[in-house]
């Protein structure tokens, strides 16, 4: 599965906000930088505390996912694609191919949701969040 994912320089909330006035929104989840997991991983600033790390919306049937960057985006520039791997094997295949002429922004690594996580800007620039869907045992 391909879902769109969008980010926002700390104005995720308000966003959702503006959606769901908009449209029928279902199934809204939101979690905070500061309820990341002890083992994210991630340095998290006291700016960026009260900011959204992941959000996930239905949105007139599609499922869109959304976060607060403290990367620069241009306006009309902030949306990008997760893709949802049911294999090892697709997920590195994947990751080869748009890397191969593209640019790898995070490495493969793990992540406190997923075994298998990367990001990257493929040779057109579109951004691509690979993340292998099976369940993550630490």
């Amino acid at each position: 599965m391909i879902t769109p994912f969008i980010h926002f320089p700390g104005k995720c909330v308000e966003a959702i906000q503006l959606y769901e006035r908009a449209f029928k929104v279902t199934d809204k989840q939101v979690m905070l930088f500061q309820e990341a997991p002890d083992n994210s991983g991630m340095t998290i600033t006291s700016e960026m505390s009260n900011l959204v790390l992941h959000a996930t919306l239905t949105i007139c049937g599609t499922i869109f996912n959304m976060s607060d960057t403290v990367d620069t985006h241009d306006a009309g520039n902030m949306l990008g694609f997760n893709v949802m791997m049911d294999s090892e094997a697709e997920f590195y295949t994947a990751f080869d191919v748009l890397s191969k002429e593209g640019e790898v922004l995070q490495e493969i690594g793990p992540q406190f949701f997923s075994k298998l996580y990367a990001v990257l800007a493929d040779s057109f620039g579109i951004r691509w969040q690979i993340i292998l869907v099976l369940p993550y045992v630490d």
